[in-house]
Formats: C-alpha cells, structure tokens, sequence
C-alpha cells in the first residue's frame, strides 16, 4: 500500500491579556504525520512541544480537506491515542485512527494541525452543544456554536498570534491577510474611532473607553475576510445563515434570538442603555439553547452568499431598531465591509 505523506501545520497559544502578555506561548514545530502502509488508516503524528514555562499542555488536533483552506474535521476522542492531556515540554506523538472519522475517504488534499494550549489562552470561549433540524427547506445545525459573540479579546489574541506567524500585515492603519487563503483582503479597521483594538509598534491590545475595559464587548470593525480568518486559525468555522437560525429560533417558537418578544431589558438595541454602544457579551441574559446576544449587539457574519461576493448578516446590532434583531431578517453585506455594528461568532 502507498505510504501517504501528510502535509501538517503548527499553532501555538499564548496568554491573552488586554494589554500584555505575560505567558510565555508553548510552540508546536518539526510536525511531521504518516499514514501506516498496513491498512489500519492510522496516522502517526510526531511533534516538538516547548514551552518557556514548562506548562504542561493540552494537545488537540483538526484536519483540512480542501488544502488548508478550513479545518473543519476534529478527530473523534476514541480515535486518538497517546498523552494528549497534561503533555509536558519535548519530542512527542500520537496517532489518529483516520479510518473511524473518516471511513473510505481518500484524497491528495488532506492537512493535519497541531495545537498546543498551556491553559493561558484566550478566556471567554464557551461552547454550547446543539441539534436543531432548523427551518423548513433548509439545513439544521448539529454541532458546537459560541455561547457568545467573539470578544475585542479574542479578536486581539489572534491578531497577536497571526502577527508572529505572518499571517497578517498592517498598512495604511488597516490589518490585512498575509499568504493564503484571504491574501490582500482587510480582515480589520483600525484606525476607525470606533475599534476597540490598538496597535503599539509590536502588538496589539485592546483600548479602555472613559477608564472601562472594552475587552468583553464584541468585536466590531471587522470583515468577513476577517472574521473568517479568525475561524479558520484555530480550525472552527463561521455557521451558514440557516445554521444561524436554527439555533437562534429555538424550537421555532422564537421571533427573535431572546424569544418571543424583544425590549431593552433582553437584548441591545437602539433604545437599550448601551454608553458604549455595545454590553459585554451576555449581559442580557441566556435565552434558548443557553445563547446570548443572538439578538443585537453586534450583526453577526455568516458564510452564506447572498449575490456575488456578498455574504448575509444575522441578528441586528446595537444601533438598529427591533425589527432588524428578528431571527428571520437576512441583510446582504460586501465582504469587505467593517462597521460600528458588524461581528461574528463561531462554531465547530
């Protein structure tokens, strides 16, 4: 049997702090993955952990289908074996029983990742387990979504680990993707007076406002290039729009994210006590599955095209009237658009 060669990728994390950052990152490198020649579909990984620190890491893996484009498959726990929690610095492997996620399924287009997390990465990601057959005629949703929009602070940590990875490059007081698969497109409006994430010469932090950390609001000010960018570094994604709603509308009873009804005591909208336009993420409450701010805040991209290149947009935001905060309403919007009231969240 063809012994395969997998092309494979590293990432690292790294403390998140709203303006330094002061835990050393454990790094993944000399990555190497072999499929046996037995027939058995298991994947040798091999890879160098190290760590200033000396934390001990948890290991996780994904694997891309497309060339790296997404990292959208996780491997099952039942198919991975060796030391994946409390993995001290040093040469280590593992193996993936490729052929128990991916029964029969060949091709030259696989990529596998590697991460390392010493436990001081980015704080506030909170995964919500949901099995929505979604709206009549269209796909459901069966997996994890973000109990919460993506915060000024996880946007800021991954902007500091795509800088150090030359993912990114700053120009003209705007972030844009750097290599494949977004080269050239703005990923971040930085200059704007309204983003909550600065630059200082070496890293990116997120502002105050009137002496009021601004690192638990959404991110705002970002694109869909962006927030896609985002998703793909730690192998998640963005839902499709009928994703969005099958999640948003509960059972189907919801006409919006916060259930039947909506007023400034649930959600954050246009007539909502907002001093800095948007709340900290989940100040309204837990609605549905256990979801907050589907409803306002911040406009949500999703990775459904409308017409050409633009994308749909989900959920209102904090400057909007109530209508837009419906689950049903679908607004069009360019990819390379950044606002105000316009973030993400994801899923895996």
């Amino acid at each position: 049997m063809k012994r395969t060669i997998l092309i494979v990728t590293a990432a690292l994390t790294v403390l998140l702090s709203t303006q330094v950052f002061a835990n050393s990152a454990p790094v993944v490198s000399n990555v190497s993955a072999y499929q046996r020649d037995d027939g058995s579909g298991v994947l040798d990984i091999s890879f160098k952990l190290t760590d200033a620190d000396n934390d001990r890491c948890s290991i996780s893996v994904v694997a891309s289908n497309d060339g790296g484009s997404t990292w959208t498959i996780t491997p099952s726990s039942s198919a991975l074996s060796g030391a994946l929690t409390n993995v001290y610095p040093g040469n280590r492997s593992i193996a993936w029983n490729s052929k128990v996620d991916l029964p029969g399924v060949f091709g030259p287009n696989y990529r596998v990742k590697v991460t390392a997390d010493d436990g001081q990465g980015p704080s506030g990601m909170v995964w919500v387990q949901i099995n929505d057959p979604g709206v009549s005629g269209h796909e459901g949703f069966n997996g994890e979504m973000s109990k919460y929009e993506t915060t000024n602070a996880q946007y800021c940590h991954f902007l500091n680990e795509a800088l150090a990875s030359g993912d990114i490059v700053i120009s003209g007081g705007d972030v844009y993707g750097s290599g494949a698969p977004y080269d050239g497109q703005i990923y971040y409006d930085l200059d704007s007076s309204i983003a909550q994430i600065s630059y200082n010469g070496s890293s990116f932090y997120v502002k105050t406002r009137d002496g009021y950390s601004m690192a638990n609001h959404p991110v705002l000010e970002v694109s869909w290039y962006g927030s896609m960018a985002f998703a793909s570094f730690y192998g998640w994604r963005l839902p499709t729009e009928w994703e969005w709603q099958a999640v948003a509308d509960y059972n189907g009873t919801f006409t919006y994210g916060c259930g039947t009804t909506i007023n400034t005591s649930i959600a954050n909208y246009r007539y909502s006590t907002h001093p800095h336009g948007t709340t900290a993420v989940g100040a309204f409450g837990t609605y549905g599955y256990g979801m907050c701010d589907m409803a306002g805040n911040v406009w949500e991209w999703t990775n459904s095209i409308y017409s050409g290149s633009y994308r749909l947009i989900r959920g209102g935001c904090w400057s909007g009237p109530d209508h837009y905060c419906s689950v049903s309403r679908r607004s069009p919007t360019s990819p390379y658009h950044s606002s105000y009231g316009l973030g993400f969240r994801v899923c895996r």
